[in-house]
């Protein structure tokens, strides 16, 4: 990576992470879950309830579905196994990373939902929503696909840029948390199809 002009620090345990995301102004993390001290699924849940703009991904040997799952509950951006070739490495953190700078300033609605890309806010009527990395991505997926039918396979190569199995339930769980957040009657289950974002007030 710093061969690539990627300014580095490296650490070998979670605590020594916590400690130096919480001392300097990183844009991505690359994470093992496997870390002694404070485990990796840890450290992501503790660091998105105090910066939910740093993005994280994860790189590990752990490759069931059940820990991918796991991990994105916690509030990663990103998977990638063991054994990983570079070059889709650094395509996974470009990717990742070329999320914060949108090209313009853009604010995106339907319903009463609002979202601001620029701000990386998000509101209903006029009350802010807390949002992860990922809520807000799916959100303004539905957002812009407003009123149509998207199936779970859509959500995934567009929100996740990543392959899980036919057998992964992290769409259904991040849906889940978005109802909770913006209203169960926002996003309809359209049986067999996917969801659709009601694009009424």
């Amino acid at each position: 990576l710093e061969r690539e002009s990627f300014a580095v620090d490296i650490t070998h345990d979670g605590k020594s992470a916590l400690f130096l995301v919480r001392t300097n102004p990183y844009d991505l993390v690359i994470l093992d879950l496997m870390v002694p001290e404070v485990s990796g699924v840890e450290f992501c849940e503790t660091i998105r309830k105090e910066n939910k703009e740093l993005f994280v991904i994860v790189l590990s040997a752990l490759s069931q579905t059940k820990d991918k799952v796991r991990a994105f509950e916690a509030g990663v951006d990103d998977y990638l196994t063991k054994p990983f070739s570079f070059s889709e490495l650094k395509a996974r953190i470009l990717a990742v990373t070329s999320r914060r700078f949108p090209q313009r300033t853009e604010v995106v609605r339907a319903g009463p939902i609002t979202l601001d890309r620029d701000r990386r806010s998000a509101k209903k009527g006029k009350k802010e929503i807390s949002l992860t990395n990922k809520e807000f991505l799916l959100l303004e997926y539905l957002i812009r696909n407003a009123g149509r039918v998207v199936s779970r396979e859509d959500i995934l190569s567009n929100v996740w840029d990543y392959e899980f199995d036919s057998f992964s339930n992290i769409v259904d769980v991040y849906i889940r948390y978005l109802r909770r957040k913006i209203g169960d009657e926002l996003i309809e289950t359209v049986k067999g199809a996917g969801y659709r974002l009601k694009n009424g007030s």
